[in-house]
């Protein structure tokens, strides 16, 4: 394809360019090419451009690509890993091995961005003695500190120049995701500018550290008074959105299990309770930890578990977590009837749902792992396995849920550290059935029904106005049904009197809520006979005539 002028300044385009070299290196030239980007290539990779070919598979491919081209691309392809409704199971299973590590910045850097976010005086407020990290990813540094008051905290940095660099990288995804969509219909199907626009929401959102303050706040009540969860408590007066310091906290990575065999700690206790304080957040909570591989989710002296970094957490609302709740009771029943039913629940079925094929693959999957151990079957293979199945036959989830089977695919690979042997399915299976006893209390039930009174009142204020949208799309075209038939003319009558009749029912619909909806405003109640609004007394008349109209039709309707 010929040039085209590109729609950003030189330090974009340099990066354009970095990013169209790095997919031709690693064969995705033919992206390049449909895209009309190839002009930009270097000298040397327009000549190799059809040489030049990794011998990796493609998913491995696409995740060299985005570790080469650093912290942006890395995120993107974390967001990625989370989405099978988008990537196939062999592309989520490797960019799940996407490691968020890279060489720190220099302390000089570090040292004049502390001193802008606390100002000239910030060694007075925190002492950080050591001058290299404790630990150096694309978006953070974290550093041990000392406060005046002696107690040890760690201070976690935003990276220096990653926010220029990450909005750099958002208008450079904008504009190839345009093109993709525009050049690879092939591709459309991933929606690259939805993604690009989801992808800017999430890293803004976790490059923001008084959110993920929050989240640690919020974890921390969850599980107040359950003394083998531990959560580092925030230092609000010193965290700002660049900087958030909290409590260290010490323990040993999930990985190392023969560590806690030298300090004489259960690993099968731990194991136990990685699988209750799981359930809790998904299904008490609705809160829930996402990304708990072993740097994030360390065990302390006394087989506590340490949660740490809360940057990326879920969100599961009421319904939702019973709908969880009851699925896990019906896997443990082998109910697949009842499995099913819960999957088009929660789900969107695009299309007709073959139930049987669907319930006997699903038994082929599932009836494996009832009396098998995490030696045996992975069970994060088994959730990766379902969701796929479940998209082949057109049954989508909400984000949240994939996101919730992405948290359980680590959990269950920490739980293979600790107790290979550990069956979850018959570990869980007594909590979710405690959950759902008691939601069937009198007062759960109370509740429950208070907010579906709430949920209908709602609904009734906002109806004239929902309803005045959808006459007004109506009287625009907006709002059309089409009918099509051969050889059926005398449809065509009895076609216009159900017009009539649909746009009369509507007009005693509309006249039936003015009605109602003016008895109790103030004006209205200045004119009434009877103590009933004048207004209110007109509209119901209309109604009336409305109704004896449509009744008259349907009674002496010409056959």
């Amino acid at each position: 394809m010929r040039w085209r002028p590109l729609p950003f300044g030189y330090r974009e385009a340099q990066r354009l360019r970095q990013i169209i070299n790095v997919l031709v290196k690693y064969g995705f030239g033919w992206v390049v090419e449909k895209t009309g980007l190839s002009y930009l290539l270097s000298v040397g990779r327009r000549i190799l451009r059809f040489k030049e070919r990794a011998p990796l598979t493609p998913a491995q491919r696409l995740r060299r690509v985005l570790e080469e081209l650093g912290p942006s691309f890395i995120k993107l392809g974390q967001i990625l890993s989370t989405r099978p409704d988008l990537l196939p199971l062999e592309f989520i299973q490797e960019l799940q091995k996407l490691r968020d590590e890279v060489e720190p910045a220099p302390w000089e850097k570090v040292e004049s961005f502390l001193r802008e976010e606390w100002g000239e005086g910030w060694r007075s407020l925190v002492d950080i003695p050591q001058r290299e990290p404790l630990a150096s990813a694309s978006i953070a540094q974290v550093y041990r500190g000392d406060l005046v008051s002696g107690e040890t905290v760690v201070v976690k940095v935003l990276r220096p120049g990653i926010r220029e660099t990450v909005e750099r990288d958002i208008e450079v995804m904008r504009f190839l995701a345009r093109l993709v969509d525009r050049y690879l219909p092939e591709l459309r199907i991933y929606h690259p500018v939805d993604l690009v626009e989801e992808f800017a929401f999430t890293i803004r959102r976790e490059m923001d550290f008084t959110v993920e303050a929050a989240s640690a706040e919020k974890i921390r009540a969850n599980f107040r008074g359950v003394s083998w969860v531990v959560i580092p408590q925030v230092h609000w007066d010193l965290t700002t959105s660049s900087v958030l310091v909290m409590e260290r906290v010490e323990g040993i990575p999930l990985d190392r299990p023969e560590e806690l065999d030298s300090m004489g700690i259960e690993r099968r206790l731990v194991a136990k309770r990685l699988a209750m304080a799981f359930m809790k957040q998904v299904l008490e909570d609705g809160f829930f930890h996402a990304d708990p591989h072993p740097s994030n989710l360390l065990v302390g002296g006394k087989g506590e578990l340490v949660y740490v970094d809360f940057g990326m957490m879920g969100y599961l609302d009421r319904a939702m977590r019973n709908s969880i709740a009851s699925l896990l009771i019906q896997i443990v029943k082998r109910n697949y009837d009842g499995i099913i039913r819960i999957f088009k629940k929660v789900g969107v079925v695009e299309e007709a749902l073959d139930e049987r094929r669907f319930k006997l693959e699903l038994m082929g999957l599932l009836e494996p792992y009832f009396s098998r151990s995490l030696e045996g079957m992975p069970l994060g293979d088994a959730v990766n396995q379902v969701i796929h199945l479940s998209l082949r036959y057109r049954v989508r989830f909400p984000p949240e849920l994939y996101l919730l089977g992405r948290a359980l695919v680590l959990v269950d690979s920490d739980l293979r550290y600790l107790d290979p042997h550990l069956n979850v399915i018959e570990l869980v299976a007594p909590f979710a059935l405690r959950i759902m006893k008691s939601r069937r209390t009198p007062r759960a039930l109370r509740e429950s029904f208070e907010e579906e009174i709430e949920f209908l009142k709602e609904g009734v204020r906002t109806l004239p106005f929902q309803f005045l949208q959808a006459l007004q799309k109506f009287n625009r075209g907006e709002v059309k049904v089409t009918f099509v038939h051969e050889g059926l003319e005398e449809m065509v009558e009895g076609m216009e009197r159900s017009s009539l009749r649909l746009t009369v029912t509507l007009l005693f619909i509309l006249f039936v809520l003015l009605g109602t909806w003016t008895m109790g405003l103030p004006w209205a109640q200045r004119f009434t006979v009877c103590g009933i609004p004048l207004f209110s007394l007109f509209s119901y008349g209309l109604a009336g005539f409305m109704a004896f109209f449509l009744v008259g039709s349907v009674l002496f309707r010409r056959r």
